[in-house]
């Protein structure tokens, strides 16, 4: 062959490759000029006003229209040639890489990465290629030359197709099955975390095998931290499994906290309560037993691989992606999270059925200082939410402090404190407001206090004393504690309350205002946070679940709520899910399986105090116990 024959034959190769490039152009160009929110949201990728992915459609059109003069001649028109490698192709790739990985931009960016470089590597290959013949043409050409540009022709293919592997393999989103099962959705649904703090599944499937001394003491498996495991369930409830590539990843989501179980007697299964006040579970449990894993020597790759092998026969391929990258670098996020988290050590452990819940959001969203501030809470359920808009008169307040006062920005907000970027976030939008609908509308389960239970049965109460106790309830209560009371929703200053102010004190004007301004290149628009001095009065339906009750969980039984502060117990146990009969609340007291089964809570430990919430402490002891007999019916 001719180099005059060959160099023919490379500017053809080159004329093909730019007509590939407008036709791959315009497969985004139609659909982006009609129905934006279609292409963008294959690539996991919202934008607000649908004006401007149009008009990026449109100009991209318009450039590729340039390139087609350089396929018909090129030897006339080598200026439009090198137009369609510098800037277009060139810049188009840079401008698409530092979106995703220095400005946080959706993985779905990543598109434009393989496109533009992909198309403009080869084209720029063939423009050399050519370039290179016709200088030979006049000086003659070298083995060696030849050689040279097979190799770089091989480097740029593998350059380029490891780059399409990496994404396809570990990053490419893949939405979860459809379901019209909301509540399905709450408790297993992604919240588009699993990129940062997603475990690939058959590592997480046997880390307690591998390491059973970092659980909890005289626990068993994923439920050493109060999880509820249905049967048939890939997972407990309040962790979700997502297609990142091929490989499943397995991250927390808002049923993780948001789950409460019970036993009305101690011989029956517990029962499940979707959205429920997280009495059992213990998040911080977890996020030790991961620090602690990630820290140990004997986190190796084939000591995982055989544990998993023991459970699970891997393709060779799929064992040699977890063998030699995913096993290395969940080990090293695993370390990298102990020390993001630990700044625990200088507070009180949360204990079962709390936690700190925005100080990880002050220090590693917000990179606040550590002040200090201790936020230990109890984890609230997500009941009947849905007559919680604000209207002309009135502003609901949400969380214990009232931080926030839209439910939607409630929702969105506690999923970026547990991980969502907006990388994620286009791909989990629809996700986050089915979470948000399905609390709206999901109530407690019926008390099982009633007087229509025979005398005699743990769970009867006498029906003059519950309707007396409603008559108390609207005297003492309502006005705050009733969704038509005035003070509803609405903080009640720390002075009236008198209740421990650790967790109001952790919330910050300095707190506030960053968040408000978060992340401000992507629109969250975030308006509703909101400083207090208080805690909220919230509804009590499903009472009878919530406790220990007060925003700390500070008091294991209404009964004990309606005592002096001084005459309240100090010391209890919490996480064990026996309903208490008598005393509303659950089994906790010294001297009964809430001390076998439960974790000792001390209420002299800061953030701990179990004083105010004075109201109904004075009233004659018939009266409590009255009020009692109703309070438990709700």
């Amino acid at each position: 062959m001719t180099q005059s024959r060959s160099l023919s034959k490379w500017k053809a190769r080159h004329a093909v490759l730019v007509w590939i490039g407008i036709l791959l152009n315009f497969a985004f160009v139609l659909p982006l000029i009609f129905c934006p929110e279609w292409i963008l949201g294959l690539f996991g990728i919202s934008v607000n006003q649908l004006i401007w992915p149009r008009f990026a459609g449109l100009l991209l059109g318009i450039l590729s229209i340039f390139y087609i003069p350089a396929t018909l001649d090129i030897d006339r028109y080598r200026v439009f040639a090198w137009l369609a490698v510098f800037p277009s192709r060139t810049l188009g790739t840079v401008f698409f890489f530092l979106a995703v990985f220095v400005y946080d931009q959706p993985l779905g960016y990543l598109a434009g990465v393989f496109l533009d470089g992909s198309v403009g590597i080869a084209t720029l290959f063939c423009l050399l290629r050519i370039l290179r013949l016709e200088q030979n043409i006049a000086e003659g050409e070298t083995g060696m030359r030849r050689v040279f540009w097979k190799w770089l022709l091989a480097v740029l293919v593998l350059l380029v197709v490891g780059a399409f592997a990496l994404f396809f393999l570990l990053f490419r989103p893949v939405a979860q099955p459809k379901t019209n099962d909301l509540a399905e959705v709450f408790n297993h649904g992604s919240i588009g975390n699993e990129e940062a703090q997603g475990i690939p599944y058959w590592i997480w499937r046997v880390l307690p095998q591998l390491f059973p001394e970092h659980l909890p003491a005289n626990a068993d498996g994923y439920g050493a931290f109060g999880l509820y495991w249905r049967a048939g369930d890939e997972v407990p409830v309040g962790l979700s499994v997502k297609t990142l590539g091929v490989i499943g990843r397995v991250a927390p989501n808002c049923a993780f906290c948001h789950q409460g179980s019970y036993r009305l007697r101690a011989d029956e299964p517990a029962r499940l309560v979707e959205a429920g006040p997280g009495t059992r579970v213990n998040p911080q449990a977890y996020i030790r037993f991961l620090i602690d894993v990630g820290a140990d020597p004997r986190f190796t790759a084939d000591r995982v691989m055989a544990e998993i092998g023991k459970v699970y026969d891997m393709p060779v391929w799929e064992w040699a992606l977890y063998r030699f990258v995913l096993v290395p670098a969940t080990r090293a996020a695993l370390q990298e999270q102990g020390g993001r988290f630990a700044w625990m050590k200088d507070r009180p452990d949360w204990g079962p059925g709390r936690i700190d819940p925005f100080n990880p959001v002050k220090f590693q969203n917000l990179r606040l200082a550590d002040d200090h501030t201790i936020g230990n809470s109890d984890m609230m359920p997500l009941w009947s939410l849905a007559g919680l808009a604000t209207t002309n008169t009135r502003r609901f307040s949400l969380h214990w402090d009232g931080l926030q006062t839209d439910l939607y920005e409630t929702v969105v907000s506690g999923a970026i404190g547990d991980g969502m970027t907006y990388k994620s976030y286009g791909g989990s939008e629809e996700g986050l407001r089915r979470i948000m609908d399905f609390i709206r509308l999901q109530g407690p389960p019926p008390s099982p206090f009633s007087p229509l239970r025979p005398a005699g049965d743990p769970y009867h109460v006498d029906a003059a004393a519950v309707d007396a106790g409603r008559g108390i309830y609207i005297a003492q209560c309502a006005v705050c504690h009733d969704a038509k009371g005035p003070r509803y929703r609405t903080p009640i200053s720390i002075v009236e309350l008198g209740t421990d102010r650790h967790r109001l004190d952790m919330w910050t004007p300095a707190a506030r205002d960053r968040y408000a301004a978060y992340e401000p290149s992507y629109a969250w628009s975030f308006t509703n946070f909101q400083k207090t001095d208080g805690y909220v009065a919230t509804g009590l339906g499903g009472l009878w679940l919530r406790g220990p009750y007060l925003h700390n969980g500070s008091v294991p039984t209404l009964r004990a709520l309606l005592l002096a502060p001084a005459e309240r117990p100090g010391q209890f146990y919490r996480g064990y899910d026996l309903v208490d009969a008598e005393n509303a609340g659950f089994v906790s007291m010294p001297d009964t399986p809430g001390e076998r089964y439960g974790t000792l809570y001390d209420t002299s430990r800061p953030g701990n105090g179990n004083g105010g919430h004075l109201w109904g402490t004075d009233l004659p002891p018939e009266a409590k116990e009255q009020l009692l007999s109703y309070l438990k019916t709700l």
